[in-house]
């Protein structure tokens, strides 16, 4: 019995020493165990494709435009979706949050009428729209996904 437990005793201690130099030698964050986590990504990182954002072109024209312009420059009372004051307002925020917002307000005149894929299209869009890159992975349309991703200003 004595013979399989000293077996196990350098796998034991490989174990001890990860969790002691992760305890020794945090990360940049502060946090101990960044090693094993998936940091959150931002809109800086690609977080859709160029085929999801020309998706979301023809819903754009066909849900949005009349209230926020053509060119996401606003009209009336509806706000651009493309500017520096679009962004700064969004900046900083998780992904889900926008999202949110134009699942269940939007259109205005059908609130909640498009599908979490269709918005997902049209806030592939708007990132376009803002100057955020591109990259080879669609955007979720799951909350909890778009939630990792936080929304940051481009340039």
């Amino acid at each position: 019995m004595s013979v399989m437990r000293n077996r196990f005793a350098p796998l034991s201690l490989a174990a001890a020493w990860m969790l002691a130099s992760a305890a020794w030698f945090p990360s940049q964050t502060g946090s101990v165990f960044v090693l094993w986590a998936q940091a959150p990504s931002s809109t800086k990182d690609g977080v859709y494709t160029p085929d999801q954002a020309k998706r979301g072109e023809a819903l754009y024209a066909k849900n949005c435009a009349s209230c926020h312009g053509t060119k996401l420059e606003g009209k009336n009372q509806a706000p651009p979706l493309a500017s520096g004051e679009f962004a700064m307002n969004w900046n900083d925020q998780p992904l889900s949050d926008l999202f949110d917002k134009m699942q269940t307000s939007m259109p205005a005149d059908k609130p909640g009428s498009l599908s979490a894929k269709e918005n997902a299209d049209i806030l592939a869009l708007l990132l376009r729209e803002n100057a955020l890159v591109a990259g080879t992975k669609e955007l979720s349309a799951d909350p909890a996904e778009l939630k990792q991703i936080k929304f940051l200003a481009g340039k």
